[in-house]
C-alpha cells in the first residue's frame, strides 16, 4: 500500500499514527471467533522478561510486523485500549486489562499522550518499568500493554520506512 499511495493520501487513510506489533505465535494460531461472546477471563500476571523481549524484536526485526487497524481520529482524540469489545484498540491477551489505557491525539500540538488506566499489569514506553500519569509517547518508542508490545510511529515515519522497505525490492520478471 505505501508504494502505491503519496504521503498526504497515506496519512489521510491511516490517520496521524500507527501502532505496529509483532504477533506472536500463539496469537496467530489461536482462533479467537470460537470463543463465546462475551467470554472474558481475568487478567493473568505480565511477564517482565517477555516484555523486554517482544520490544527488543520490534526494535530489531522489521519483518513479519502488522499495522493495528485504529479508528480515525479528529483534531482532540482518545483511543481506548483493553480487551473489552468496545475499546478502540481492541488486545486479545490476558496480560491486557479489559480498560488498560488511553491514547489521547492533539492535532494542535502534533502530540500523542498514553495514560494507563489502573491496569493490573501496566503499560510501558521503552523500558519495564510502568508508567505513571500521563507521559507524550515520541515518534519510534515501543509500548507495551501488559504482554503485548507496539512500535509507536507517526503515519508519516511509518510510510517513509515502508517506501524505503519496498523500494529495495526488485519487480517481478516478466
Amino acid at each position: 500500500m505505501a508504494r502505491t499511495l503519496s504521503p498526504s493520501v497515506f496519512l489521510e487513510q491511516l490517520g496521524p499514527l500507527a501502532l505496529v506489533e509483532r504477533p506472536s505465535a500463539e496469537a496467530l494460531l489461536t482462533d479467537t471467533a470460537s470463543r463465546k461472546a462475551g467470554e472474558m477471563g481475568p487478567t493473568s500476571v505480565v511477564h517482565a522478561e517477555l516484555v523486554m523481549a517482544r520490544m527488543l524484536l520490534l526494535a530489531l526485526e522489521t519483518e513479519d510486523l502488522q499495522v493495528a487497524t485504529l479508528p480515525p481520529l479528529r483534531s482532540v482524540d482518545d483511543l481506548r485500549v483493553g480487551r473489552q469489545p468496545d475499546c478502540d484498540l481492541v488486545i486479545d491477551d490476558e496480560s491486557v486489562s479489559k480498560r488498560h489505557a488511553v491514547l489521547r491525539w492533539d492535532e494542535t500540538a502534533h502530540r500523542c499522550t498514553l495514560q494507563d488506566q489502573g491496569s493490573t499489569n501496566g503499560t510501558f514506553v521503552n523500558t519495564v518499568s510502568k508508567i505513571e500519569g500521563e507521559v507524550e509517547l515520541h515518534d519510534g518508542d515501543i509500548v507495551s500493554f501488559g504482554d503485548v508490545a507496539f512500535w509507536f510511529l507517526l503515519t508519516k515515519t511509518l510510510h517513509s520506512r515502508l517506501s524505503r522497505a519496498t523500494t529495495s525490492i526488485a519487480p517481478p520478471p516478466r
